[in-house]
């Protein structure tokens, strides 16, 4: 866990400025999930369920009957619902959610839970509160962010195996609880990144889309959509190669003052059940994703003109107190929906399912024995048949459970029922069974196929108005089996690139009879961090750019769909290579300006040639950069007294604090390693560190100053003559010394150095000097100097400049006896006296 060492009085003043302290607290902040009430507000800790691990669920049809019973959730398409919830065409992801036809479903109390509501099997909602949690070294909560987040998935059925996830935040609903000692604008600062993950990605479930990222404040004033896909290769079971994965959103929230945790899954996984069906359904509609978490069930309304008939006598047929035809003591017909599913369901069947063991199809042997059952053995003209089952020719003979189903009149125990109905109405009660197999993707029974693979629906009887038109009950159109070629597609060349770098995809699709709708997709191979995400430039065009946030190995898939025979695949793999961490900072003989706060790589504080006193702290601060949004980060840095620290970074900064117990001139350095191996160039700047009662330094003399010494006149050698004396007088506190100067002249030049300022003076214990300060050149203002000295044995350099070119030594020089050595007091390199002697006085 990354923690933030804080002391809380200094947070209390300034939460910028809270840093790593002995004596602090450990700070971190977790993601935060919470139902709301009606109103928004947070449901009470004390009123939520737990949270249960990934792991405790499995993708099986049990696990995803288990949860829609315990939430009560049930699909609502079927006869009678209207067109919004049975479309006659192939359902795919609209760009955007419909937010009216959804509201219901945000406002409902399983659309505010943990699990949201599957609304129906097409149609998923969630909404709550998301933001996070700063926590103490004690796991107490000291200070909250939420806002308010709608969530949505749509399934689709138009040929493509995978689901398109949606989520936005309500505009003004953050809520910032700040207790000491964090206030408000610390926890606005948060940055909150949201994306979509699969439970396993190894069973073939892979989620693709651009992670969500913005500070909690941003997050409030924005609304936009975010989307991503979950999708499932086309492997599975059963003949239908059915598949079920657990998808989850996952969080992680961080700031530069609050760091984070690891990414954490928020709310509860949710059951996306997709299949291949290879009967049942029209040859566009040949592949599908659903939502599974639950109770899939057809209504029929008891007082519609276009089904009643059928619905009564279905409604008769499951009520154990209704007689109905044939008799039998005890009769209990399968299929009825109850809330606690203690009733047997239904399962599809059609012609083309493997034969009944007797020989004949099941579909065959059920329409049979509903025959027997309502002909008696006679026409159903035939006298001395009962009233109720006597049919006229405007009249068929309606069976419960349908012939379409495993548990029809052929099981051969008499718990089904007939009755006579009109014609009419039992040809338009039997196309709404085939279009609510269709809408809520009901699939085929096969023999053999494993149970948790069996699609098991209900039927409800209602007594609400009939919201269709009572004239629609036309068959729908045939919409395969046409000679219509699928698309070619061609995901392009394995490729590779650096990671947060634009890597170029050179896909193509073509197809004979139209232009194909196309779509990319990523996942994550193994091996990668959890948490990498990519993003596409263009996801719909054949040629883009994909762009991951982590290295690693990243399966790309292009799909390509022409509304008929559903979509065809290839995939290629994108090695991403990690890039090293950056981190640039001010050199003493080269850079000018200090980078600032916002700055994206350099040293901040301190800033170059920067003066403290022994025993004062001096704070690091370095920015760095890093296009591996995903990579964590390890800094060093070296003190150059002997000390050394390694540390994690918070955000894209490494921050220490350090104190120096004796003086000098200290060359501070910085780096910065990734997780990947990645190792960013050290960065470095020079400090001064002085202490007013270290001692003083007197000098006369002179040195035979080299050709080059004197910038003006290059070919000059001479003699230097020079004297200085400087010293901090009895109770000062510095860094001016109150006492002394520095003077120097060069043999046979115009060259003459007289001080009228000295800015510091710097005594090593191990006899070493060096003074800064300012003077004049020939009489003239506007020069600094730095003269520096060793006493065993007596050696002296000066450096001089305009000021011009800056406050300390840097490009530009005017005289520098050892022009090529550093600028630091121990590689500074004096150059030996000819005559005279420097004494350092301890």
């Amino acid at each position: 866990m990354t923690a933030l060492v804080a002391t809380p009085a200094t947070a209390a003043a300034d939460p910028s400025a809270t840093e790593p302290s002995a004596a602090g607290e450990t700070f971190t902040i977790q993601p935060f999930y919470a139902p709301i009430e009606a109103d928004g507000d947070a449901v009470p800790q004390a009123a939520r369920t737990s949270l249960a691990p990934a792991e405790e669920r499995e993708p099986t049809a049990e696990d995803a009957r288990d949860v829609a019973e315990r939430q009560g959730d049930k699909s609502f398409s079927g006869a009678g619902q209207g067109t919004a919830l049975a479309p006659s065409g192939a359902r795919r992801p609209p760009a955007v959610p419909d937010e009216s036809y959804l509201d219901p479903c945000w406002d409902s109390d399983n659309g505010r839970g943990e699990y949201g509501r599957v609304y129906n099997r097409f149609a998923w909602c969630q909404r709550g509160r998301i933001g996070g949690e700063v926590r103490d070294e004690d796991d107490d909560v000291v200070g909250t962010v939420s806002i308010i987040f709608r969530a949505a998935a749509y399934g689709r059925d138009d040929g493509n195996r995978d689901v398109r996830v949606f989520l936005r935040t309500e505009p003004g609903s953050a809520d910032y609880q700040a207790f000491f000692p964090w206030d408000e604008a610390s926890l606005r600062s948060a940055i909150m990144h949201l994306w979509v993950d699969c439970d396993n990605f190894l069973d073939g479930c892979s989620a693709g889309g651009a992670t969500a990222g913005k500070t909690m404040d941003e997050w409030d004033r924005d609304g936009s959509w975010h989307s991503w896909t979950v999708a499932s290769a086309n492997a599975g079971d059963g003949l239908d190669k059915v598949k079920r994965h657990l998808w989850h959103f996952k969080s992680r929230v961080f700031s530069s003052v609050l760091p984070g945790v690891p990414a954490k899954k928020i709310a509860q996984s949710h059951t996306v059940r997709c299949d291949s069906a290879s009967v049942g359904f029209a040859l566009s509609r040949s592949k599908a994703c659903v939502f599974d978490d639950v109770i899939p069930h057809l209504q029929y309304s008891a007082i519609s003109a276009k089904h009643g008939e059928v619905a009564r006598h279905i409604q008769c047929a499951l009520d154990p107190g209704c007689t109905s035809w044939p008799l039998k003591d005890g009769k209990q017909v399968p299929g009825k929906f109850v809330d606690n599913r203690d009733a047997p369901g239904l399962h599809r069947i059609t012609e083309k399912v493997p034969s009944h063991p007797d020989g004949v199809t099941y579909y065959s042997r059920n329409s049979y024995q509903k025959d027997q059952a309502c002909q008696q053995g006679t026409p159903y003209f035939a006298l001395g048949l009962p009233a109720h089952l006597y049919k006229p020719p405007a009249q068929q003979c309606d069976e419960f459970p349908f012939a379409s189903t495993r548990e029809g009149a052929g099981v051969g125990d008499w718990n089904f029922s007939v009755l006579g109905v009109t014609a009419a109405v039992n040809g338009c009660a039997g196309r709404e069974l085939q279009r609510y197999y269709r809408d809520d993707r009901i699939l085929v029974w096969q023999p053999g196929v494993p149970t948790a693979a069996e699609d098991e629906f209900f039927v409800h009887i209602t007594d609400a108005p009939d919201t269709g038109d009572p004239a629609a009950c036309e068959e729908d159109p045939d919409e395969g089996g046409d000679p219509d070629q699928p698309p070619t597609v061609d995901a392009g060349q394995d490729v590779s690139g650096d990671e947060g770098s634009v890597i170029t995809l050179s896909g193509s699709a073509s197809d004979a009879e139209t232009t194909p709708t196309t779509g990319w997709t990523y996942a994550p191979g193994p091996g990668t961090d959890p948490g990498a995400a990519c993003s596409f430039t263009a996801e719909g065009s054949t040629t883009t750019g994909i762009t991951c946030t982590d290295d690693g190995t990243y399966t790309v898939t292009l799909s390509a769909n022409d509304g008929v025979n559903g979509s065809v695949s290839d995939s290629a793999t994108v090695t991403v290579h990690n890039v090293a961490p950056a981190v640039a900072g001010p050199q003493p003989a080269t850079m000018t300006v200090a980078p600032t706060a916002t700055s994206s790589a350099g040293i901040v504080t301190p800033t170059p040639w920067q003066v403290f006193r022994v025993g004062q702290s001096v704070k690091l601060t370095a920015n760095f950069t890093d296009p591996g949004l995903n990579d964590t980060h390890v800094c060093s840095a070296n003190w150059d007294d002997g000390t050394s620290q390694t540390f994690t970074s918070r955000g894209r900064q490494c921050v220490r604090e350090h104190t120096y117990t004796t003086p000098g001139m200290y060359t501070i350095s910085t780096g910065v390693a990734d997780d990947d191996d990645g190792v960013a160039d050290a960065a470095s700047v020079m400090v001064i560190v002085y202490d007013p009662e270290g001692g003083f330094s007197t000098q006369g003399g002179f040195l035979d100053s080299p050709a080059g010494a004197l910038t003006g006149a290059p070919n000059v050698a001479g003699k230097l003559t020079f004297t200085f004396n400087p010293k901090y007088l009895p109770g000062e506190t510095g860094p001016v010394p109150g006492g002394g100067k520095v003077s120097a002249s060069l043999q046979g030049t115009s060259f003459d150095l007289d001080s009228t300022a000295l800015e510091w003076l710097v005594v090593t214990l191990d006899d070493k000097v060096a003074v800064k300060g300012t003077g004049t050149v020939d009489g003239v203002p506007g020069y600094g100097f730095v003269a520096y000295g060793f006493d065993d044995p007596d050696a002296s350099r000066l450096v001089v400049w305009p000021l011009s070119a800056g406050e300390y030594p840097q490009n530009t020089v005017l005289y520098d006896n050892r022009g090529t050595a550093g600028y630091d007091l121990d590689v500074s390199d004096p150059q030996p006296l000819a005559g005279g002697s420097l004494q350092v006085h301890q």
